[in-house]
């Protein structure tokens, strides 16, 4: 038999849920150039996926497993000889999916999802429009995960109120987990430098590309940051890109490490006094809770993900987010960062990119496929949902409950890249008026009267009622001043 192994399925575990035997099956990887040629990726994204997925075939067979690993030829044309005799863990991405299903590959459950899809549609049945925090306790019920005695532990469910400090203005930034790249990294390296028409460079490149790395990264993470994880997750600073952030998104979207081992190495840091509960359990969230619910709705989806734009946003995407060129410095800055690095964390993908681009009234599927290249950690299954259902609402509110927007002042308080910027937050009219701050107001002045009279978006709109008919003219006014930056 002939076993299957994406370039995001690299765990022994999987080989184990297929059912393979070293000596008698045979594994199938391959690095599929028409996959690469869909959209000018950045270079270190092929360089984490290639590498990764060569170092495990390289442990594979050290292990004794006999391993075909192709370098070119589609994914289709390896598959059709078998003429359906082999297995593959279920694919996440569901473009892979329709591939194996024509070429009549078996499939098994994914035994990193903690729900299976026939569990979320029952969920689905009895709550149609499920919110994360439900979701989200629900499965802390069902595993026991920071509970005691059927309650969560401390009393309350989350934190997150505690979790919204910037960074104090001692911050000092901590170095973030490196490792050097090795002989097979680097020959992964060259090949992709001289590949065309891709984004950013393979230079830098420092992150985990083996298990055993990855293990080293989730323990450098336990060690020195998880404790002040939680109140400055989501601080921003010029001078920090990465903050306590675990960047455990990586090996986690190649199956490096399993989001099981992550929670329980949090908890045992909860145990054992080395990390506070409001940081463990914002921790907890995002893996137990946000990142399980998201891919399910990505699943459950009713339609093309893709092409949802609930908002009628049909801008492009402004030619600075391919350059970083632009006298927005908070823009400029994290755009210029991801370029270089392939990373951001949550809040300046949200609350910067995300939320200029709404406000901007961009396209959804543009802004999803910048996104999908230039991020290392970006798939389809959970960049789609996270983009345009939680950044630009254009699901219509099938992952949010509100659009997430926000003005200057925000990004003011949270970082410090307003510092010396040609443009003032508290302004939206004048011409130093902060393009966010303008574009908010302008946002909820041409949505007033479809805007709901109470949930989410009320408080956003009680300010609003503070602005004159005068002010309001200004700002729209101001906004038509804007397309000279867009």
């Amino acid at each position: 038999m002939t076993l299957l192994i994406l370039g995001d399925q690299l765990s022994t575990d999987y080989l184990a849920a297929l059912g393979g035997i070293p000596g008698q099956d045979t594994l199938l990887m391959v690095e599929d150039p028409a996959l690469v040629a869909r959209r000018p990726y950045h270079r270190k994204k092929l360089v984490l996926v290639w590498s990764a997925m060569r170092h495990f075939a390289q442990e594979c067979r050290a292990a004794g497993w006999a391993v075909d690993y192709r370098r070119g030829g589609s994914l289709a044309e390896c598959l059709a000889p078998l003429d359906g005799a082999c297995v593959c863990i279920q694919p996440r991405e569901k473009g892979i999916r329709s591939l194996l299903q024509a070429h009549r590959v078996r499939t098994v459950p994914d035994p990193y999802w903690g729900v299976s899809p026939d569990a979320f549609s029952a969920l689905l049945a009895a709550h149609p429009h499920p919110k994360l925090e439900d979701f989200y306790r629900w499965r802390r019920r069902t595993t026991g995960i920071l509970m005691e005695g059927g309650k969560p532990i401390g009393g309350a469910w989350n934190y997150d109120k505690e979790n919204r400090k910037p960074f104090p203005k001692t911050h000092q930034p901590i170095a973030h987990f490196t490792v050097p790249p090795d002989a097979l990294t680097q020959e992964v390296m060259a090949e992709v430098a001289a590949l065309p028409g891709l984004t950013g460079s393979v230079e830098g490149f420092d992150m985990p590309v083996t298990r055993t790395d990855a293990q080293a990264l989730l323990a450098d993470f336990i060690a020195r940051r998880l404790a002040l994880f939680g109140p400055y997750e989501d601080a921003m600073s010029a001078q920090d890109p990465y903050g306590y952030h675990s960047l455990l998104s990586l090996p986690l979207n190649l199956s490096l490490l399993s989001p099981q081992e992550c929670l329980q190495a949090a908890q045992e840091a909860l145990a054992q006094n080395a990390a506070p509960l409001a940081s463990v359990e914002g921790f907890v969230r995002q893996i137990l809770g946000w990142r399980e619910f998201l891919y399910h709705l990505y699943e459950a989806f009713p339609g093309d993900y893709h092409a949802a734009n609930a908002l009628g946003h049909h801008q492009p995407l402004p030619e600075f987010y391919w350059s970083g060129d632009t006298p927005m410095q908070c823009l400029s800055h994290v755009i210029k960062q991801v370029l270089e690095s392939g990373y951001s964390h949550h809040i300046e993908r949200l609350m910067v990119l995300g939320n200029f681009a709404l406000l901007a009234g961009v396209s959804p599927r543009a802004l999803n496929e910048w996104f999908w290249c230039c991020y290392l950690d970006a798939y389809d299954w959970v960049v789609t949902p996270n983009v345009i259902g939680m950044s630009q609402f254009a699901d219509g509110g099938w992952v949010a409950t509100k659009p997430y927007i926000a003005s200057g002042a925000y990004i003011a308080r949270m970082s410090n890249y307003c510092k010396g910027c040609a443009f003032d937050p508290k302004d939206a009219t004048s011409e130093r008026a902060c393009p966010f701050t303008t574009l908010y107001w302008a946002f909820l002045i041409e949505r007033e009267a479809e805007a709901p009279l109470s949930g989410r978006m009320a408080q956003n709109y009680f300010g609003l009622r503070g602005k004159s008919a005068q002010e309001r003219a200004a700002i729209l006014e101001r906004k038509k001043g804007l397309h000279k930056l867009l």
